[in-house]
């Protein structure tokens, strides 16, 4: 890896001083109105660089995204594909989909760590300042949909729990409105804070999961228990794609974390952690467990295992850091459509809406909701990695140039909708080059980005 990727203190200097400019036209006022706001509490970089001396290294990025991957609903993908393609096939899934997430996290991971900006900003200049509004509320909604699955699952197996342990049924509401509230006041004190609790609590998740991993080891259920559990038909392709779905909103999202990376080598440890060592370990061993006791139940295979006590601790630890990490990137990708609105109160009407999603029932669908998460994103992470590294030739994206940016790209919304399409017709089996959705995503979008930009980018971006 070229050296030059790496941010040094000369480099971080020139790069902060690029930024100062105040931008031209319309930009002006609102940059140095954001700019005024620079010691402000709540201030965490949302619309501008990272200044060098608030970076950290990989491991501690990389617990952030590790987190996500011990959440409910993770596990819930871990016993619905082991329980579809069995135990072998399915780690063949988890393993491959981990390296594709891997190495997408990472390169996209480079892009924030070398620009300092958050996704959504990045994207203003590749999609446009006005067509890359329309993919960050894209974000924002999925981010929001991901947030009410977890509050929905922890207050059903929450009151489910306190039921079985203490006899005492909590209602639906109460539990969803006091885990938003706790989630929504940890949020608002920003990267540091989900820092620290992702690094504190994600060894103590991987204990937990360990756990019911070895109680589900040798575990011998009765003959007459034996059930057919699997409620789900996938190929190997769609389980890959299950898989990166399960996280692509994470990878595209990257440079959201990744922004606070020191170096190239942090970059890389900060996606292969969570997408490739921890995400595959916590889908093996839910498939271990679901296939050991026959159940597709979260709750019920935790409860078999006889683990309900440690059920309820890892679900209240793996929702909250879960949660927080939804709720940080959905408020930066409101922010970047409107970088005036204060990030506090961002975060708390982002609280307010994921908690009523909550009550919209995702995970009645939940397979679906992954695959159409990877079919719709995946393209993006493409387009962006190939505008910054080859379109651009790794020159930074710089501030005080936004406003001479197109309003819409329209060759980057024409590349992403070829993107999409070819992994609904991979899909369908019409076309096919590897015969997994999210790679022949990837191995059209990418060169077709790059065609319609070396033909037309003066009439596209300048």
């Amino acid at each position: 890896m070229p050296n030059r990727l790496t941010p040094s203190a000369e480099y971080c200097t020139r790069n902060n001083q690029e930024h100062s400019p105040k931008p031209s036209s319309e930009y002006s006022s609102e940059y140095s109105s954001k700019n005024s706001a620079n010691n402000d509490l709540f201030d965490d970089y949302a619309t501008r660089p990272v200044p060098q001396d608030k970076t950290v290294g990989g491991v501690r990025i990389g617990m952030i995204n590790g987190g996500l991957a011990f959440a409910v609903p993770g596990l819930i993908t871990g016993l619905e594909l082991g329980g579809a393609l069995g135990l072998s096939q399915s780690i063949y899934a988890f393993i491959i989909g981990g390296i594709i997430l891997s190495v997408l996290g990472t390169v996209t991971g480079l892009v924030g760590m070398h620009n300092r900006l958050t996704s959504c900003m990045t994207m203003k200049f590749v999609f446009g300042r006005k067509g890359a509004n329309l993919l960050s509320l894209a974000f924002v909604l999925s981010l929001l949909g991901w947030y009410g699955v977890n509050i929905n699952l922890f207050s059903e197996v929450s009151q489910a729990l306190f039921q079985q342990l203490f006899t005492v049924t909590v209602p639906l509401w109460l539990l969803e409105v006091s885990a938003g509230m706790l989630i929504t006041l940890t949020t608002i004190w920003g990267f540091k804070l989900i820092e620290k609790l992702s690094s504190l609590f994600v060894p103590i998740l991987f204990m937990l999961v360990a756990y019911m991993l070895y109680k589900s080891v040798g575990y011998v259920i009765a003959p007459d228990a034996v059930t057919q559990f699997n409620s789900i038909e996938l190929t190997f392709g769609e389980a890959v794609s299950a898989v990166v779905g399960s996280f692509i909103v994470s990878v595209v999202l990257m440079p959201d974390f990744s922004r606070f990376a020191k170096t190239t080598n942090d970059t890389i440890i900060a996606s292969f952690l969570p997408f490739l060592v921890l995400n595959s370990f916590v889908y093996i061993a839910a498939a271990m467990a679901g296939i050991a006791v026959q159940q597709s139940d979260i709750l019920a295979v935790m409860l078999t295992l006889g683990i309900g006590t440690l059920a309820f601790i890892l679900l209240i630890m793996s929702s909250w850091v879960t949660n927080v990490v939804n709720l940080y990137s959905a408020a930066l990708g409101f922010n970047a459509i409107n970088i005036s609105w204060k990030e506090w109160k961002i975060i708390v009407v982002s609280g307010v809406l994921g908690t009523i999603i909550a009550s919209f029932n995702l995970l009645a669908n939940f397979t679906d909701f992954l695959f159409s998460l990877s079919i719709i994103f995946t393209p993006v992470a493409a387009i962006y990695v190939v505008d910054f590294f080859i379109v651009r030739n790794k020159q930074s994206y710089l501030l005080s140039e936004l406003s001479q940016v197109a309003a819409v790209n329209y060759l980057a919304v024409i590349a992403w909708a070829v993107g999409i399409a070819t992994s609904m017709l991979t899909n369908h089996g019409l076309i096919t080059i590897t015969g997994i959705e999210v790679c022949d995503a990837i191995l059209v979008t990418a060169p077709t980005y790059y065609l319609l930009m070396q033909a037309f980018a003066k009439k596209s971006i300048a």
